[in-house]
């Protein structure tokens, strides 16, 4: 093609000169540092196209997509990155790398074939990143009526939660495997979720804590008391009736995050109260990961 042919008789220099657009475009892409909005009338057709494809999803469901979006996001850079190598990794209870992004893989599918996706034969990172991204287009264009819909969480022992839970979960296990191949690589911790994001994660397992409570039922509540990002305080039943708060048990909200996903070599936290349930309460929280 010629250049008359491409900009309508003029050359690339005329066109940029008479066309806004263009030129936005061009200083974003040669002052990446600089950022700047869009020209408005691009922003609102490209606005307009995308509602017309799907609407914006509602508050309560984009408050559980958003995060394990941000989650699969950072994983996927992530795995991009990696050399043949480091895909051979060792990465302890999974093996290697690979063997632990097919569990990933594995997890999700849980709810993703729930959802109507079902994952196509393809290399481990590439079949893995379709099919969250199919699951959150799933997700994001649904009701938020299904987000209490029971599906099946991932874990050791079967389970059954909401939609809503399972896609915190989903975020969680994405967020912690991610640290899990930084470390088998040799690569830095990454930084933790948004607080926000965090508290769901925090609530996602005190709801799950009681059944995973080994002995007999004890009719009492533990209350926790967590600070930092996601932070906050929780009043938790283990059985119904419960007839009074037998322990308060404090620690550091990340922390607690990293405990329940069995990752916590050591877990600090105050307890007032009885101090045998306090210690029972940490044992059945680090048991509540997804490997």
């Amino acid at each position: 093609m010629t250049d008359p042919y491409l900009f309508n008789g003029r050359s690339p220099d005329e066109h940029v000169a008479g066309c806004p657009e263009c030129t936005a475009a061009i200083a974003l892409v040669e002052r990446p540092g600089h950022a700047q909005a869009p020209p408005a009338r691009l922003r609102e057709r490209v606005l307009s196209r995308a509602r017309g494809r799907r609407q914006p999803a509602t508050a309560e469901v984009a408050a559980v997509a958003v995060p394990y979006a941000t989650q699969v996001a950072l994983m996927d850079e992530l795995l991009a990155e990696l050399s043949v190598p480091q895909w051979d990794a060792p990465v302890p209870k999974h093996g290697t790398v690979r063997a632990m992004v097919e569990h990933l893989a594995a997890n999700d599918a849980r709810v993703a074939q729930f959802m109507g996706v079902r994952a196509r034969e393809a290399p481990v990172h590439r079949r893995w990143r379709e099919q969250a991204g199919a699951l959150l287009e799933r997700v994001a264009g649904g009701a938020h009526a299904l987000l209490g819909v029971e599906v099946a969480l991932a874990g050791t022992r079967p389970a059954r939660g909401s939609l809503r839970q399972a896609m915190v979960q989903r975020a969680f296990e994405t967020w912690t495997h991610a640290e899990d191949i930084r470390a088998a690589v040799g690569r830095p911790r990454g930084a933790p979720p948004a607080g926000e994001h965090l508290r769901q994660i925090v609530e996602f397992g005190l709801g799950m804590l009681p059944r995973a409570l080994k002995g007999p039922r004890r009719h009492v509540s533990a209350t926790f008391v967590l600070t930092g990002p996601g932070g906050g305080t929780w009043t938790v039943p283990l059985a119904e009736p419960s007839e009074r708060v037998a322990v308060l048990l404090s620690a550091e909200a990340a922390g607690f995050c990293t405990l329940l996903a069995g990752r916590a070599r050591e877990f600090p936290y105050a307890a007032e109260g009885d101090p045998g349930l306090a210690r029972d309460l940490v044992a059945a929280a680090a048991t509540l990961g997804c490997d």
